[in-house]
């Protein structure tokens, strides 16, 4: 027993574990050998072990991390937890914008609800962006004009000629399979990006053609209720799933699965003004010169357009759907069931009483200073907004309490400083450099930071400031919300939401190279 040696179970990298072979060698053998040898046949095994258990430790660390909601990466597996929790996860929140048209024709036009418009994109993955008008003029007169109100997004099949019904000109659903008649069927839509409450599923052909209705759980469906339910997958796609005929009906053999619905391309719909050039499609119209008879633009940008969960908001909707287990009890049970309604990006609910709440919600990131609020005033994607919330709420909270839901009020912050920069360092890399690490996302003042009535340490912005490399000495020498002279700590109330804009972040930076 002399030669045996204690294993330690903590060893995962290959350094530490190449070092425990080679001691329990050692141990084992009582023979002299030299470990630096790199020709040695004794230590490339040794080393390919090492490098092995390096590997399986990596890949066991990987699998364990995914086992809960905090240390999980994959999105996929975060997807799962989401359907074991109830919670259903946002997808893209449409851009709105107010198209202008003007008709160039000699004869009156309709402009009905979903008429299309585009504006080309030049930047990022998408080369244009689609609107459909969510208001509609009659007969608008020869060089007349007027402005009606569009959300960005896509009706599918609506650029697809063969594929627009010839009679109606209105796009035709698409197809998605046909019935087994198998219990818990599930179909793919193959498009990213589909806006949430825009899908309508159709099972049939003929006379038996009919929509069936959506509900975000089958568990409490009849055995011959039409219904149908969804789940988002890892690439932003949709899988329709139908019932088993305990829980939901099954469609029945041989007939058509088809769809219509909407995809958005989320936070890149927020085009600059002028952007919207061409009307690309008029439903119901069936004279395609009848595109060219109207001028289209739009004189303000648009605003509101939001990506689908990203894997931060996503573990903290998840959590939240496991504590508030659809009930309010405590103030934070407001805020967790709020983050339940798709769309819906922070929340914070206050209240002197326990039947009279204030619930702050701020919608998801559109990359705007402020979401929900355009010139302080809310928009019509927070009012929607609201009252989804409000029509989620209704049944969780206790009789008798009331619960009116405000937007953020948002604080501005300006923030000043004099840097001085390491000699070896560029003045202006050093500037870019805390402008990232203030703003990018994740970072000190990023979205997911700026959350209801936080407090913001001055020792916590030198500290971030100070942490980059090439930054020698930092003085702050303004930090608040009234643009006043002072440098402090800020602390807000609990409805308040913190902002820096890139303009009132000013840094002054010596020392370096010019």
């Amino acid at each position: 027993m002399a030669n045996e040696i204690q294993i330690d179970y903590t060893s995962r990298d290959f350094e530490a574990l190449k070092n425990d072979l080679v001691n329990l060698i050692k141990v084992r053998t009582s023979v002299e050998w030299d470990t630096t040898d790199p020709s040695d046949l004794g230590v490339i095994l040794v080393e390919a072990f090492a490098y092995m258990g390096d590997i399986m430790s990596y890949y066991i660390d990987r699998v364990m991390n995914e086992t809960t909601v905090e240390s999980a990466i994959q999105r996929s597996t975060l997807l799962n937890f989401a359907s074991l929790y109830g919670y259903k996860p946002s997808g893209p929140t449409p851009a709105t914008v107010n198209i202008t048209f003007e008709n160039l024709s000699s004869s009156p036009i309709d402009i009905p609800v979903g008429t299309q418009v585009i504006a080309p994109l030049s930047f990022g993955p998408y080369t244009e962006a689609h609107f459909e008008t969510t208001a509609a003029a009659i007969q608008l007169a020869s060089g007349q004009t007027i402005t009606l109100a569009a959300k960005q997004g896509k009706t599918v099949n609506t650029d697809k000629p063969d594929l627009i019904d010839p009679t109606k000109n209105k796009p035709l659903p698409a197809s998605l399979g046909t019935s087994t008649g198998t219990p818990n069927q599930e179909f793919l839509i193959v498009d990213s990006g589909i806006v949430d409450d825009s899908l309508t599923v159709y099972v049939g052909q003929g006379s038996a053609f009919a929509a069936w209705n959506y509900a975000d759980s089958l568990i409490s469906a009849g055995p011959t209720d039409l219904t149908f339910t969804t789940s988002q997958n890892e690439n932003g796609s949709l899988t329709v799933m139908f019932g088993d005929g305990v829980n939901g009906a099954i469609p029945t053999a041989g007939q058509l699965i088809s769809a219509l619905y909407k995809t958005s391309i989320g936070e890149a719909g927020n085009v600059i003004s002028n952007a919207i050039t061409e009307v690309s499609f008029i439903p119901g119209n069936i004279n395609p010169e009848a595109l060219s008879y109207l001028s289209v633009t739009n004189s303000e940008k648009a605003y509101g357009g939001a990506n689908a969960d990203s894997i931060t908001q996503l573990k903290n909707k998840i959590k939240a759907a496991i504590i508030a287990r659809k009930r309010a009890v405590t103030l934070d049970d407001y805020a967790y069931l709020a983050l339940q309604v798709p769309q819906t990006g922070k929340a914070k609910a206050v209240g002197g009483t326990y039947n009279s709440i204030t619930l702050y919600l701020q919608p998801q990131n559109d990359g705007s200073a402020t979401p929900g609020l355009v010139s302080g005033v809310a928009t019509s994607s927070w009012t929607a907004l609201s009252n989804k919330v409000s029509l989620y709420l209704a049944d969780k909270i206790p009789v008798g309490s009331t619960v009116t839901i405000q937007p953020p009020a948002y604080a501005s912050v300006y923030l000043s400083m004099s840097v001085t920069v390491k000699s070896s360092y560029r003045n202006n890399a050093i500037k870019l450099a805390i402008v990232k690490k203030l703003l990018n996302d994740g970072e000190l003042f990023s979205f997911d930071q700026n959350s209801f009535g936080r407090t913001i340490p001055l020792s916590k912005v030198i500290a971030t400031v100070a942490s980059i490399e090439g930054v020698d000495t930092l003085t702050i020498t303004k930090m608040n919300t009234d643009n006043g002279a002072s440098a402090a700590t800020i602390s807000l109330s609990s409805g308040q939401v913190p902002y820096l804009l890139p303009e009132n972040l000013v840094i002054t930076a010596t020392g370096g190279l010019s």
